[in-house]
């Protein structure tokens, strides 16, 4: 009897061993295929993937995806009101359904929304119906929420196609990615990691992903505290800290100034 119960359990360990290990590394695996699919197309849709801002200006744009949360969005919106800084949400729309009154919130606080999907697929695997699906669905909760649809995406896992580029460029709509400043909060390497990523690689026009989402594998509190620290050091540096559209803006100018 003992020899079942200690096979049984045993069993039960290596299951949970194994999702665990999927689990952990489900980000990082979406990831690097990812960027080999931004690099193969981002040359035929130079206009409409945005990775980056004017690097002759000292202005950044912090993005949190994910969300809104109950917990830690909030959280995230009285530190930028206390900072007097303009942020982007990439937001999922099955979560804006339970928090209606939260992405409100976001929009009069002066802050930009994204569409960052319904059910945060990887675009690049599924369907062109059921990836159009994802996008109009969330562009319409958002619209039903705050009266207008957002003009910036993000896909989830940093995966594209072409036929999600074609999909936002039939929306009137830019993909926002970022440069090189990922502090992959998402895996809580620490609030001194996270903080010393930003600081140490930050460069004018950056965009920086953030997230203000949680889950039990995933808490945002050392999200939080590093903003506490990050926010106020690249003001004291001459940083301007503008909404993702604005970055684009600035972007637009310095081309017709080159052209």
């Amino acid at each position: 009897m003992k020899k079942i119960i200690w096979g049984i359990c045993i069993c039960l360990l290596s299951i949970v061993g194994v999702y665990t290990y999927s689990h952990n590394t489900h980000n990082q695996d979406s990831s690097k295929e990812a960027y080999s699919l931004n690099d193969n197309i981002k040359d035929d849709y130079e206009d409409v993937i945005i990775k980056k801002g004017n690097e002759d200006e000292k202005i950044l744009a912090l993005t949190f995806d994910d969300g809104p949360d109950e917990d830690f969005t909030p959280q995230v919106l009285d530190i930028l009101k206390k900072n007097d800084v303009k942020a982007t949400f990439f937001v999922v729309g099955e979560k804006v359904e339970y928090n209606k009154e939260l992405l409100k919130r976001q929009y009069d606080g002066g802050h930009e929304i994204g569409n960052h999907t319904f059910t945060h697929i990887n675009v690049a695997k599924n369907s062109y119906s059921s990836v159009e699906k994802e996008i109009t669905d969330t562009q319409n909760i958002i619209k039903s929420v705050i009266g207008v649809e957002p003009k910036i995406f993000r896909p989830p896992y940093r995966a594209m196609s072409k036929s999600v580029c074609d999909i936002i460029v039939s929306k009137g709509m830019n993909i926002i990615l970022w440069s090189n400043l990922d502090p992959r909060d998402w895996s809580n390497p620490g609030v001194d990691a996270i903080i010393n990523t930003i600081l140490t690689k930050v460069q004018n026009g950056n965009i920086i992903l953030l997230h203000d989402y949680n889950t039990k594998r995933n808490d945002k509190s050392q999200t939080i505290q590093a903003l506490e620290v990050v926010i106020p050091k690249l003001k004291e540096r001459g940083y301007k800290f503008v909404t993702v559209s604005e970055l684009i803006q600035h972007l637009d100018k310095n081309k017709q100034v080159q052209k």
